[in-house]
C-alpha cells in the first residue's frame, strides 16, 4: 500500500513540477503499465518509479515521447537522458527573438558572425597571426576567433555559442546593455572575452564583481588568457600601498569591487594620493551587476577622515546608552516590551526639543559636576542629532549578533544577510549606531566619523556615461527593470537562452507557523532527499539560511541524523572556505550556509549525485526578491544537469512590513478555498480518492486487457491529480505576492526619495572638489596647504551634517555651500579658526613651533585654550615654545601651563571613568573583567598617567630652577617616547598602548618634554632682588 502512495505522489509531482496535464500523464501512466504489464508488483512498482523519476528530475516533456510506443518508452526515457544536447545556433536565436524589443540586425548580425567562428572552430584550424588594431576593430568575425583561439588555448576547452552570442550582442550594441546570462553558464568568460577586446581596440577597462573573493577569483582564472593577448590585467581589491594601486591603474584591464574602485577615486581626488594618473571611467563590465545596481545601489564608499574633535561624542553616546539601558526598566519593576513605546517614553523624559544639557541631567547621578564635561564648542550646533542617536541605540539593543552583525578581529562588522551573506569587513555604521553595538558588546570603542568625502554605487556606474555593461544570472522583474532603465536611460536588455535545457525542478514549498515545526521539517526533508530509495541513490543538500544564527541552528539539528564528517557550515568570508569550491560535493553532504552560498559559488557535484537527481537546494527563508530566491535556486541544475529546490519558511520569521501586507491583499476567495482545503484535509477526500485509485490500479494489474479496468483506472487517477491541484492560492504565493509589493514599494521610494537626496549631496561633495582643486592649484597656500586642507575638511564634512537640507533646491544649496566655503577660507588665510573648532590652532601652532616660529605659535595655542576640549594639550603645547623661547619671566609662565595642563589631564581621566562606567553597568555582564573595551580604556588610562607623571616631573624641574634661578634645558622627544621603558614593563597591552599614543598624537601632542636644570648667575641675582 505505501509503495503505491509512493507511486500516485510521483504521478502528482509531474503535474506540480513537470507541468504535465492531469490527461498526459493519465496517458503515460497506462503506456507504463501496459509496458510492464508482466512483472510482479514490487518490480512494477519500482520500475514504473525509475521511470517517472528520469522524467521529473531532466525535465521531459510530453512532446518529447511517443507514448502510443509502448514497448520502446522507457528506452526514449534513456535516451533523452543520455543525449542531454546543446541548443542549435538557430534555438538560441529564435528564444532571443521571442523577447520583447529585439534588435533585428543585431541579430542577423549575430548569427553571420557565430555561425562563421563556429564553422572555423569545426574545421580543425590552425594557429591565427596576429592582428592589428585595425582588425581588430574591423573584423568581428576575425576577432572572435582570435578570442576563441586564446580561450582554448589557456582553458582547453572552446567558447558554447550561447557565449559567443552573448559577446557579440554586447560588442554590437555599442553602448550600455545588460546580459542575463544563467548561473553556471560561464558569464566569467563572456566578461573576460568583452573585457580583452575592449582593451585592445582602446581604452581602459573595469571589470566589478559583487564581492573581493570573486574578483580575485577571476583575475587569477583568466590571467594567462590575457597574457595570451598581451592585455594587461591586475585586481585592486588586495593591494593596501599607493604604490601597488598606482601600478594597478597603469593595466588595461582592472578586477575589483564598487568599495575598491569608488575608494581609489576618492583616495585620488580627495586625499591627493595619484594612485590612477591618467586613468578615466571609460568602460565598465559589472558581473551581478543586478546586486551592484539595485540591491547596492544606494550604497556609499567614504574614506575615514581623522577627525579629532569627534572623540569628544563619546562621552554624549555613553550617557545615550546607560539612558537607553536604564529607561529600558521601569519604576514600577515592569520591562518595557515593544520597541515603539519605548522610544516614545525616551522621547518624553527628553522633551521633543530637549538640548544636551538635559540629556546629562538624567544622567546626573553618574555625573554629578556637569562642569567637568569638556564638549568642543562646534558640538552645540549638532543638538539636532540627538533624535537620530536615541532611536540607534534603541535600534542596536534589538539587533542581534550572528543576524545582521558579527564580532570580528577586536570589533563589531556588519553582514550583508539579506543579499550575498558577506561579512562586510570595511564598512561601519553611521550616526552612533556602530559605538552603541561596540557598547554592547563591551568591543574596541571607535570614534563616530563626520563623513567627507563619498561616492554611491550609483554615481560610480554613471561615471561610465552610456558604457555600462553588466552580465548577470538574474535581471529580475519587470518594476527593477524599469528602476533601471529609469536610473541609467538608454541602457538596453537581453536574456540569453542557456546552452542546455534546465532540468531544475521545484518542490512545492511551505511556510510553517513555529519555528520548532520550521527546523524539524527542513531536516525531515533534507533527510529524505540524502536516502537512497529503491528508484534512486543518495543525493546532496545544500542548506540557504537567511542569518548566521539560523545556520548554525540548523546545523546544530542536523547534527542527530547525519554524520559530522558530512555536514559542512559555509556562514563567514572571514575563514578558510576554499573546500567549497575545489572539493567534490558528495553523496550524502549536507552544506549549511548563508546567501554566501547563493550568489556566484560554484559546487562541484560528483557524477552520482546527479545520476541520483542532482543537489537538492532548501531556501529556508523568504528572500529579499526574486532574484535572490533565483540565485540560490542557480546553485543546482547547472550545465544541463539535474537539480531540484524547495522553499520551507517560518511566518513567524517574515518582517512587520510582509505580515501587514499580506493581511491586506488577502481576499475573501483567498480566505473560502483555504477553508475547502482545510475540509477537505479533515474529511479525508484525498485519502479517499487514493485508496480508490490504488482498489482500481489492483483489479488493472490483475486483468491488463480488460477495457473498463483501464478506464476505472484512468478515471480515479484523473480525479486524483485534480484534487491534489486544485488547493488554490496559497500561504507561499501569498507571501511572495506581498514580498514584491514590499519591492515595489521600496524601489519607489528609492526614485522618489533616496536616490534625488543622494544625488543632491554628490553634488555639493562635487562642488567641494573644485574648490579643492583650486586650492592645490594656487602657490599661496604651499607652506600651511596641509592644515588648511585639514580644517577645510572639517569644516566640510560640519556643514554637510549641520546645514544639509534635502528640502532646499540644489542650486540653492551650492551657493550656500559656496558662501560659507570660502568664508572659512578667508578666515584660514588671517590665521583664524574657520569655525568654532579650535583644533585648528593646535594644529597650525605645532605647525608653526616646527619652524622655529615660536611667538606665533604661542599666540595660536592661547586661542586654543579657550576651550577646555583641548586644554591639556594647549596648555603642554604652550609650555613647550615657551621654554624654547626663553626671555623675562619665562620659567613661570611655562610653570603656569604646566600646572592647568596637569588639571586638564585629571578632567580627561575622570571623562574616561564615566565613559567606562556607563558602557560596563549598562552590560548584561558588568563584572566582566576581560573585555577589549577594559583592555582599551587601561591603555587610555596609563597613557593619560604617564602625561600626567611627565606633566609632574616638569612642574616639579621648574619649581626648582624657580627657587633656585637656574637656567631650564629641554630636551624634546617623539611622543612614542613617552616613558616608553615603564610601557614595555607594564601589563597593558603594547598594541592598545600604541594606539592610545597614536590617539593622543592626533589630537596634536605630537612632542613630550624632559626638563634639566643647571646654576645661572643671572637667574640667582634675579630671584635675590626680587625678595
Amino acid at each position: 500500500m505505501a509503495s503505491m502512495r509512493l507511486l500516485s505522489s510521483r504521478l502528482q509531482a509531474l503535474v506540480q513540477y513537470g507541468k504535465w496535464t492531469e490527461s498526459e500523464v493519465t496517458d503515460l501512466f497506462i503506456a507504463l503499465a501496459k509496458r510492464h504489464k508482466d512483472k510482479t508488483d514490487h518490480e512494477f512498482v519500482v520500475q514504473m518509479l525509475k521511470t517517472l523519476y528520469q522524467i521529473e528530475i531532466h525535465k521531459i516533456a510530453k512532446s518529447e515521447l511517443s507514448i502510443q510506443s509502448v514497448e520502446n518508452i522507457d528506452a526514449q526515457v534513456n535516451k533523452i537522458v543520455k543525449e542531454s544536447k546543446e541548443k542549435t545556433l538557430e534555438e538560441i536565436l529564435r528564444e532571443i527573438r521571442e523577447q520583447e524589443n529585439v534588435d533585428e540586425k543585431i541579430l542577423k548580425d549575430v548569427e553571420d558572425i557565430v555561425s562563421h567562428v563556429d564553422s572555423w572552430s569545426r574545421s580543425n584550424p590552425r594557429s591565427l597571426p596576429t592582428l592589428t588594431e585595425k582588425q581588430w576593430k574591423d573584423d568581428k568575425k576575425l576577432a572572435l576567433c582570435k578570442l576563441c583561439e586564446a580561450v582554448k588555448n589557456t582553458t582547453k576547452w572552446f567558447p558554447r555559442l550561447t557565449q559567443m552570442v552573448s559577446w557579440c550582442i554586447l560588442v554590437l550594441s555599442g553602448s550600455s546593455r545588460l546580459v542575463q546570462v544563467g548561473t553556471g553558464e560561464g558569464k566569467s568568460c563572456i566578461v573576460a572575452m568583452f573585457a580583452a577586446y575592449s582593451a585592445i581596440t582602446g581604452g581602459s577597462v573595469d571589470i566589478i564583481s559583487s564581492s573581493p573573493v570573486l574578483a580575485e577569483r577571476d583575475s587569477q582564472e583568466w590571467r594567462s588568457f590575457y597574457q595570451k593577448l598581451k592585455v594587461t590585467v591586475d585586481v585592486n581589491s588586495n593591494k593596501q600601498k599607493t604604490k601597488d594601486l598606482r601600478k594597478c591603474y597603469e593595466c588595461q584591464v582592472v578586477y575589483g569591487t564598487t568599495d575598491c574602485f569608488a575608494g581609489d577615486w576618492l583616495r585620488h581626488h580627495f586625499h591627493r594620493q595619484n594612485i590612477m594618473p591618467g586613468r578615466k571611467f571609460q568602460r565598465v563590465i559589472a558581473d551581478e551587476v543586478d546586486s551592484l545596481m539595485l540591491d547596492k545601489g544606494l550604497q556609499v564608499v567614504y574614506l575615514n577622515t581623522e577627525m579629532p574633535t569627534m572623540q569628544a561624542l563619546t562621552l554624549i553616546l555613553a550617557e545615550i546608552w546607560f539612558v537607553v539601558n536604564q529607561l529600558e526598566h521601569l519604576d514600577n519593576g515592569k520591562t518595557l516590551g515593544l520597541v515603539q513605546p519605548f522610544s516614545q517614553l525616551l522621547s518624553e523624559n527628553l522633551g521633543a526639543d530637549a538640548d544636551l544639557d538635559e540629556l546629562a541631567g538624567i544622567v546626573s547621578v553618574l555625573q554629578p559636576d556637569k562642569d567637568e564635561s569638556s564638549i568642543p564648542g562646534f558640538l552645540k550646533h549638532i543638538n539636532s542629532k540627538q533624535q537620530t542617536w536615541i532611536e540607534n541605540a534603541i535600534h542596536a539593543k534589538s539587533m542581534t549578533l550572528g543576524d545582521e552583525y558579527v564580532l570580528h578581529a577586536d570589533g563589531v562588522v556588519p553582514v550583508d544577510y539579506r543579499s550575498t551573506g558577506v561579512v562586510q569587513n570595511n564598512m561601519k555604521w553611521g550616526d552612533g549606531l556602530q559605538q552603541f553595538l561596540e557598547m554592547k558588546h563591551q568591543t574596541r570603542l571607535t570614534d563616530m566619523n563626520v563623513i567627507t568625502n563619498f561616492k554611491s554605487n550609483i554615481r560610480l556606474f554613471k561615471s561610465y556615461k552610456s558604457q555600462v555593461y553588466g552580465v548577470t544570472g538574474t535581471l529580475g522583474n519587470q518594476a527593477e527593470l524599469d528602476m533601471l532603465q529609469k536610473l541609467y536611460p538608454g541602457m538596453k536588455t537581453c536574456n540569453i537562452p542557456s546552452f542546455k535545457k534546465r532540468k531544475l525542478y521545484e518542490k512545492k514549498g511551505m511556510v510553517v507557523t513555529e519555528e520548532a515545526e520550521w527546523i524539524q521539517t527542513i531536516c525531515a526533508e533534507v533527510t529524505d532527499q540524502l536516502r537512497s530509495t529503491v528508484y534512486r541513490g543518495a543525493r546532496a543538500a545544500l542548506v540557504i539560511c537567511e542569518t548566521i544564527n539560523r545556520a548554525e541552528t540548523i546545523y546544530t539539528a542536523l547534527q542527530e541524523t547525519i554524520p559530522m564528517v558530512k555536514l559542512k557550515l559555509y556562514t563567514n568570508n572571514n575563514m578558510d572556505n576554499s573546500w567549497v569550491t575545489s572539493s567534490k560535493v558528495e553523496e550524502g553532504w549536507v552544506i549549511i550556509a548563508t546567501n554566501l552560498a547563493g550568489r556566484g559559488t560554484d559546487l562541484k557535484i560528483c557524477d552520482e549525485v546527479n545520476e541520483a537527481g542532482g543537489l537538492f537546494v532548501v531556501q529556508t527563508f523568504l528572500p529579499l526578491n526574486v532574484r535572490v530566491e533565483q540565485q540560490a535556486f542557480g546553485r543546482t541544475a547547472r550545465q544541463g544537469s539535474p537539480g531540484s529546490a524547495q522553499l520551507i519558511m517560518c511566518s513567524s520569521h517574515f518582517s512587520e512590513s510582509l505580515k501587514c501586507v499580506m493581511v491586506l491583499q488577502t481576499s475573501p476567495l483567498f480566505m473560502i478555498l483555504r477553508c475547502l482545503s482545510q475540509i477537505n484535509s479533515t474529511l479525508g477526500i484525498l485519502d479517499s480518492v487514493e485508496n480508490e485509485f490504488v482498489d482500481a490500479l489492483k483489479a488493472y494489474r490483475a486483468n491488463p486487457d480488460n477495457q473498463t479496468c483501464e478506464a476505472v483506472v484512468r478515471t480515479t487517477l484523473v480525479h486524483l491529480l485534480v484534487i491534489e491541484d486544485s488547493v488554490g492560492p496559497t500561504t507561499l504565493t501569498k507571501a511572495k505576492q506581498a514580498r514584491d509589493t514590499v519591492v515595489q514599494i521600496r524601489l519607489s521610494g528609492f526614485l522618489e526619495k533616496d536616490i534625488p537626496k543622494l544625488n543632491k549631496k554628490e553634488e555639493l561633495f562635487s562642488e567641494y572638489l573644485k574648490m579643492l582643486n583650486r586650492i592645490y592649484n594656487q602657490d599661496q597656500f604651499a607652506n600651511n596647504r596641509e592644515d588648511i586642507v585639514s580644517s577645510l575638511h572639517e569644516c566640510w564634512g560640519m556643514w554637510l551634517l549641520v546645514k544639509f537640507d534635502e528640502d532646499k533646491p540644489t542650486e540653492s544649496l551650492q551657493l550656500q555651500l559656496k558662501q560659507d566655503m570660502e568664508g572659512a577660507l578667508g578666515n584660514l588665510k588671517s590665521n583664524q579658526s574657520p569655525s568654532s573648532m579650535v583644533y585648528y590652532y593646535i594644529r597650525s601652532g605645532n605647525r608653526l613651533r616646527h619652524q622655529g616660529r615660536l611667538a606665533e605659535s604661542i599666540e595660536m595655542y592661547t586661542r586654543a585654550t579657550e576651550d577646555p576640549c583641548w586644554g591639556a594639550i594647549a596648555f603642554y603645547n604652550r609650555a613647550i615654545s615657551t621654554l624654547a623661547q626663553k626671555g623675562n619671566g619665562y620659567v613661570a609662565r611655562a610653570l603656569a601651563d604646566l600646572e592647568k595642563a596637569g588639571k586638564a589631564v585629571d578632567s580627561c581621566m575622570q571623562q574616561l571613568n564615566h565613559i567606562f562606567t556607563y558602557v560596563r553597568i549598562s552590560s548584561k555582564d558588568p563584572n566582566r573583567d576581560d573585555s577589549l573595551l577594559q583592555k582599551q580604556f587601561k591603555a587610555k588610562y596609563l597613557v593619560q598617567e604617564l602625561l600626567k607623571a611627565n606633566i609632574e616631573e616638569a612642574v616639579k624641574s621648574l619649581r626648582e630652577a624657580e627657587d633656585r634661578g637656574r637656567e631650564v634645558r629641554t630636551t624634546e622627544k617623539h611622543l612614542l617616547f613617552l616613558r616608553l621603558e615603564f610601557i614595555i614593563l607594564t601589563r597593558v597591552s603594547p598594541m592598545e598602548t600604541a594606539r592610545e599614543l597614536h590617539n593622543l598624537y592626533s589630537l596634536g601632542l605630537d612632542t613630550v618634554v624632559s626638563i634639566d636644570t643647571g646654576f645661572s648667575f643671572a637667574g640667582l641675582l634675579t630671584r635675590l632682588l626680587r625678595s
